[in-house]
């Protein structure tokens, strides 16, 4: 059975992570309206996303873990939305290649991604980068 502190932490990881969906998508429509194409534009939209979402992920779902320097937790996040980064754009770069970058598609691929790297990103934001120190 999940525990209250878990299940707390997963509906604030989802609203954080619905809030860096939204920042990501709106950097992500903002620089395909300036005429970059949809690759470039999404590796230059989804950095912006990752800042956002580790500040509000250290003030709020993470609050209790261990504080480590800022620095050194940014980096550690950083390096642990990578991970989940490579599978996002992995499967927003295959929906788009498979089915083509009409503005639906790019849509669909955009949540796709973000929905499987969702998971690889809160596994490792909970056991590395906020990992509570007893």
């Amino acid at each position: 059975m999940m525990s209250a502190g878990l299940a707390r932490q997963i509906m604030r990881f989802g609203v954080v992570g619905g809030i860096g969906f939204i920042v990501d998508a709106g950097m992500l429509w903002l620089l395909l309206s300036a005429g970059l194409n949809p690759y470039g534009a999404r590796a230059l939209s989804f950095p912006v996303a990752v800042v956002v979402t580790w500040a509000l992920n250290r003030m709020w779902t993470f609050a209790s873990a261990g504080r480590p320097g800022k620095r050194r937790q940014l980096g550690s996040y950083v390096v642990v939305q990578l991970v989940g980064a490579a599978a996002n754009y992995s499967v927003y770069s295959t929906i788009i290649h498979l089915f083509g970058a009409s503005g639906q598609m790019i849509a669909t691929a955009l949540v796709g991604g973000s929905f499987v790297g969702m998971f690889l990103n809160f596994w490792g934001a909970r056991q590395i980068t906020f990992r509570a120190h007893e």
